[in-house]
């Protein structure tokens, strides 16, 4: 979908005013407004525009770029990165923690004090994680030890991530809890924002951000694309919340599972679909990925065809003692390289390739492989992970 179309469907979103019960619908009435928050991912991976602006990402450029046109000014394009200065950055509200406990009102505003740092030999200030300080810093290593929080929060490393969960229990917050090492597949960064849009899976998403990140959470499996919708689709269902998981489908769109048999009644009803029925109680119980290659290395060292396949790993095993995660992607370096004399210690290594090894055995362990291949030599770059 192009980007104009992408932002013409943002000037339509929705806001919820109190609901009128009408048998298993809530029939809630709503208002439209323009949106200011674009269709992207909010992931920063920083492009310098033609005005000036350093950009969180280069789909944010062109949301941007098509607002301007549409107001009859002159378009944003890409440019190097040293027409840049002084450093501008976009004014994005995605508050990031530091090591040392200052929350800065988003990546780029960190990224830029650094540069200033390293131009007057001063030390850098090292990214904790990306969420605004909930406490005061415990005094952990810089180390970048990425491990991924019950909250979809990635942590620099588990003392990042233990710390913030003693200050969620002070505050009386949510608890927090370790879920895995790597990334967390199902974060999202996006702005807070409310700006409520229906999506075409009945789910009323908070803003249009989270609807693409809903779409990079299934790719590569045969569940549809959300788009903007209707807002009707999106009537609240009264149903009970008990818990009596059925699988439904219409035969044609994959099956998908329900909290119990009247949400499904329901979605049936708001969809418009008399042939969506129960097809088994229970949760379904199979993935349904495509067939496209895009391979991904799992956190237990595995190439998975694509990141579906990996999700489907954790559905069919949830009583693994860890969620697997994304370790890298691409294939795992292992498939061609027996390490299996390393030690499971997660204690991650960046190489000279620009690529995480699991810990410093596995790195040497590759760079045999390579030597016998002839192939490029892999070197200690730091400890940590590359991508922090």
């Amino acid at each position: 979908m192009s980007y104009r179309i992408l932002c013409a469907l943002s000037l339509l979103t929705i806001l919820k005013v109190p609901p009128i019960e009408c048998d298993t619908l809530i029939v809630t009435k709503t208002i439209y407004l323009a949106t200011t928050i674009c269709p992207c991912e909010y992931t920063f991976n920083p492009v310098c525009g033609s005005d000036g602006i350093t950009y969180y990402n280069q789909c944010l450029l062109n949301c941007t770029s098509n607002e301007n046109e549409n107001k009859g000014l002159a378009p944003i394009v890409p440019q190097d990165e040293s027409k840049c200065t002084p450093y501008i950055c976009q004014n994005v509200d995605l508050p990031v923690c530091t090591l040392d406990g200052v929350t800065y009102p988003n990546e780029c505003e960190l990224t830029y004090e650094n540069f200033k740092r390293l131009k007057q030999n001063q030390p850098i200030i090292y990214l904790a994680y990306r969420t605004s300080c909930i406490g005061p810093p415990c005094g952990c290593t810089t180390l970048a030890s990425p491990v991924c929080g019950t909250n979809n929060v990635l942590y620099r490393n588990q003392c990042v991530l233990d710390c913030a969960a003693i200050h969620t229990k002070l505050n009386g917050d949510l608890p927090i809890g370790f879920q895995n090492v790597g990334t967390c597949l199902n974060g999202c960064q996006c702005p807070k924002k409310m700006e409520p849009v229906c999506g075409s899976d009945s789910v009323v998403y908070d803003n249009l951000c989270f609807i693409e990140c809903q779409n990079r959470i299934t790719s590569n499996s045969k569940t549809p694309a959300v788009t903007v919708a209707n807002r009707n689709i999106c009537e609240l269902c009264n149903c009970p919340a008990t818990l009596s998981p059925v699988c439904g489908s219409d035969g044609i769109m994959e099956p998908k599972t329900y909290q119990n048999p009247c949400h499904l009644d329901c979605d049936a009803k708001r969809l418009r679909n008399p042939y969506l029925k129960m097809i088994s109680k229970g949760p379904c119980p199979n993935c349904y990925c495509t067939d496209v290659y895009s391979p991904v290395c799992g956190t237990n060292h595995k190439t998975y065809s694509n990141s579906c396949e990996l999700r489907c790993d954790n559905k069919m095993n949830p009583k693994m003692n860890n969620t697997l995660s994304i370790f890298h992607d691409g294939e795992c370096k292992n498939d061609y390289c027996d390490c299996s004399h390393c030690p499971g210690d997660y204690q991650p290594i960046c190489g000279s390739d620009n690529v995480t090894y699991w810990n410093l055995c596995s790195l040497n362990c590759n760079n045999d492989c390579n030597k016998r291949k002839s192939s490029p030599e892999i070197y200690f770059a730091r400890r940590g992970s590359c991508s922090l």
